[in-house]
């Protein structure tokens, strides 16, 4: 069993999504950064799509009852094991009574435990979001109980073999949406050309950027969207929505990200800049 001894900025179980529900409403969440979530579980031997704890900005503090293998992915993030560091992207031996902290995380870190992650599983997903699980988050106090992992596990020091290189670019992989031809020639070279700002007001739901883009499209019918869509407000904002995104939207559709580029931009920091790059469909 794994205690929170306390909960962090905003700590969640997440696995890869609520798939099949769009039609009623319900949003797909899933981890942000599907990549990592992945890495982390294949570190501990588990399956890819098994459920992992997301931590964005400041982790938790977790007590271990039993002897585990863990693991921690993240682009960046300071871990201390009974308050000496311990690797990222690299597994992990508990032993009973031993106290994890996560600290300082760029911007979302994955934690995995060889095993099962008992929790709340609502319409075939273990994924916390407001209105579909009883809480949308963990908090201090919550105990998560672990199901035995009973296939052949080989306990050995592996590490996550990718390249970090990845989280440092600041190009976003998009391809354009119907409503990208209405814009003016100079908007499509601003939408190329520029780096965008993002903005403090980012989230599960959704990115922002600080940038004002001059919009003279017109709102369309309500439309299904989806994680990866940028869409364009009447302020003249860009707003790329995310994995807890509302499923159906009348803002005209600029854009929509490559998988890659969601999981990058969900580990890119607040203020940071980014800039688009349009590719084409084969």
């Amino acid at each position: 069993m794994i205690e929170l001894l306390s909960s962090g900025f905003y700590t969640s179980i997440q696995d890869l999504g609520r798939f099949n529900y769009t039609d009623f409403g319900v949003p797909l969440s899933g981890a942000m950064d599907q990549n990592l979530a992945r890495f982390a579980n294949l570190l501990v031997g588990n399956s890819p799509e098994q459920a992992v704890i997301e931590m964005t900005f400041i982790g938790p503090k977790l007590k271990f009852t039993k002897a585990q293998t863990i693991a921690i992915t993240a682009p960046k993030a300071k871990v201390f094991l009974n308050g000496k560091t311990a690797a990222i992207n690299h597994q992990l031996s508990i032993q009973p009574n031993d106290i994890l902290e996560v600290k300082s995380i760029q911007n979302r870190a994955y934690f995995a435990v060889n095993g099962h992650l008992i929790s709340e599983n609502k319409l075939g997903s273990q994924s916390q979001y407001y209105s579909i699980t009883t809480t949308e988050k963990l908090k201090k106090g919550d105990e998560i109980r672990i199901r035995s992992n009973h296939k052949n596990f080989h306990k050995k020091h592996a590490s996550v073999n990718y390249d970090s290189s990845f989280y440092d670019s600041q190009t976003l992989e998009v391809y354009t949406l119907p409503e990208y031809e209405n814009l003016s020639r100079n908007e499509k070279e601003i939408l190329s050309t520029k780096a965008f700002t993002i903005s403090e007001q980012s989230n599960r739901m959704a990115y922002q950027f600080e940038d004002i883009l001059k919009n003279q499209l017109e709102g369309i019918n309500s439309v299904p969207v989806m994680p990866g869509v940028v869409q364009l407000t009447p302020e003249g904002k860009l707003m790329v929505l995310m994995r807890d995104a509302q499923v159906t939207g009348g803002y005209p559709r600029i854009f929509q990200l490559s998988e890659n580029s969601i999981n990058l931009l969900s580990q890119k920091p607040l203020k940071s800049q980014i800039n688009f790059e349009i590719l084409k469909l084969k």
